[in-house]
């Protein structure tokens, strides 16, 4: 009878050690997947609250200016443009300008209306695009913001 009790004891023991490394081992990575998935909710909120539209494009030699309004309903950091990026395309080629680039294809910024270091809900800026050379043709210009929001727009040269 006592053999019993010993057994049973250590057998409860063991099980209770079992759960406690398995509780040790799940319960970090429950916490790493809320974590995860609160990330993801924060960056899709941040696409979802973001849109932006061109409204003017003017060409201009090799430089094409290039008007866009925040319409979305959250601001953006004047800091995050630089990662944002142009692409150019025509019927024969690309460009995909760099920000503040000390080589042509570039793309700077200046914030028409407003100012502070942010780009608010319904202020412009003006993105001047410098090419080396633009031949006469038709382009589509795509400017993506650094968060993947996206707006396109077609010009002729």
């Amino acid at each position: 009878m006592a053999k019993e009790v010993i057994t049973t004891a250590i057998l409860l023991m063991a099980s209770v050690i079992a759960v406690v490394a398995f509780v040790n081992a799940v319960i970090p990575s429950v916490y790493d997947l809320s974590s995860s998935y609160g990330s993801i909710a924060r960056n899709m909120g941040d696409q979802l609250k973001t849109d932006i539209d061109i409204i003017f494009i003017y060409p201009e030699g090799n430089t094409v200016s290039v008007w866009i309004k925040n319409v979305g309903s959250s601001d953006i950091p004047l800091s995050q443009l630089n990662y944002s990026d142009f692409f150019v395309l025509s019927p024969s080629s690309y460009w995909n300008p760099g920000f503040e680039s000390g080589s042509n294809p570039s793309w700077d910024y200046t914030l028409m209306n407003g100012g502070g270091d942010t780009w608010n809900r319904g202020e412009t800026i003006k993105a001047e695009l410098t090419f080396d050379t633009l031949p006469s043709n038709a382009y589509q210009v795509t400017f993506f913001l650094y968060n993947g929001v996206s707006a396109s727009d077609k010009f002729s040269k």
